[in-house]
């Protein structure tokens, strides 16, 4: 064999080695890129989800009619609706997070009905949003996130025109607990109060940083469903007395929110209600310093992918004093 043929053989083997390696080191970059995912884009593509399904909910709202189904009744004998706003929100929400992270466990009120292809902008177009804000990023392994999403929260009151209780909502949680919630409220027309946002431990958005608290906290104000109340009226008024303040009020979205802008001092539900209400409220509250858990076994709520995704043992959102309402329910 010829010194040239050798060298011909030797080059050939040290080509298809460097081939192999970098082929071998491409996959195990890519695997590791698709089992881990920044948080910080995690948030954006939050923000964004929440932002276009409220598009699409507004979209339908402009619509001289849309149609109305009911998805059966309630344990308390009300209809549950839905509508094109609900299915068009679910559609863009769920293909707004799926385009960027396509390995991602999404959970949402709504299933996918006649999604045609949405034409979305590239995350990256939002990545600027955040600029503002001084966050550090993180970096969590896929398999500990669960997306909860709500595509229209307060769909009945969305029907009768209430638009004030009406919002999409997103929320992030690692091994079950939320970390990042996103509240939006669509029709809101009242400058920087429309996106709410927390990551807890690093940022919220502006707007929470600014909320008015409650300067006497001793009388309770509760808000509670107006169309799930269930037997809250007479349970609260045993736990606190007759002369205690209820509003009643449509969204829990809506609800979580009136308690972080002080404007009650708790949000008390007592009959069945389903995670992806709730995911988001809890994760803004707690990042500010609130408590949720359940109301009659004062639990905290898991949020992993497997869990049930029905709280049936009540909810209890408070910014302060939580001990002190749950043993005023527990004592009756």
């Amino acid at each position: 064999m010829s010194v040239r043929t050798r060298k011909t053989i030797f080059c050939g083997i040290i080509i298809l080695l460097s081939v192999l390696y970098l082929y071998t080191n491409r996959t195990l970059y890519t695997d590791l890129q698709d089992k881990n995912i920044s948080l910080k884009l995690l948030l954006i593509a939050a923000i964004k989800a929440a932002e276009i399904g409220g598009s699409e909910v507004i979209a339908v709202h402009n619509q001289a009619k849309f149609e109305i189904q009911s998805k059966g009744k309630t344990k308390e004998g009300i209809n549950d609706p839905v509508t094109e706003a609900d299915y068009r929100s679910h559609c863009a929400m769920v293909h707004s997070l799926l385009e960027t992270f396509p390995s991602i466990t999404v959970i949402s009120e709504e299933t996918s009905k006649n999604c045609d292809k949405i034409t979305i902008s590239n995350i990256k177009n939002n990545i600027n949003n955040l600029n503002d804000y001084d966050i550090k990023d993180e970096i969590i392994n896929i398999n500990d996130i669960t997306v909860w999403i709500d595509p229209l929260d307060a769909t009945k009151e969305f029907t009768e025109n209430l638009l004030q209780y009406v919002t999409t909502m997103v929320c992030i949680a690692v091994k079950g607990k939320p970390i990042i919630g996103v509240i939006y409220k669509p029709f809101e027309t009242k400058q920087n109060s429309s996106l709410f946002w927390s990551w807890t431990n690093h940022a919220i958005s502006r707007n929470l940083q600014i909320l008015h608290k409650l300067e006497d906290e001793r009388i309770p104000i509760l808000i509670v469903s107006q169309s799930h109340a269930g037997q809250i009226y007479n349970v609260s008024k045993i736990a606190f007395g007759k002369d205690i303040k209820i509003v009643p009020a449509a969204g829990a979205g809506y609800k979580f929110l009136e308690v972080l802008s002080g404007n009650v001092t708790a949000y008390v539900h007592m009959t069945a209600i389903k995670k992806w209400d709730i995911c988001a409220g809890t994760a803004i509250l707690t990042a500010l310093g609130g408590t949720v858990t359940q109301l009659f076994d004062q639990q905290l709520i898991s949020f992993r992918p497997h869990d049930s995704k029905e709280l049936t043992w009540g909810l209890l959102a408070t910014m302060s004093n939580h001990v002190w309402y749950l043993d005023k329910f527990s004592n009756i």
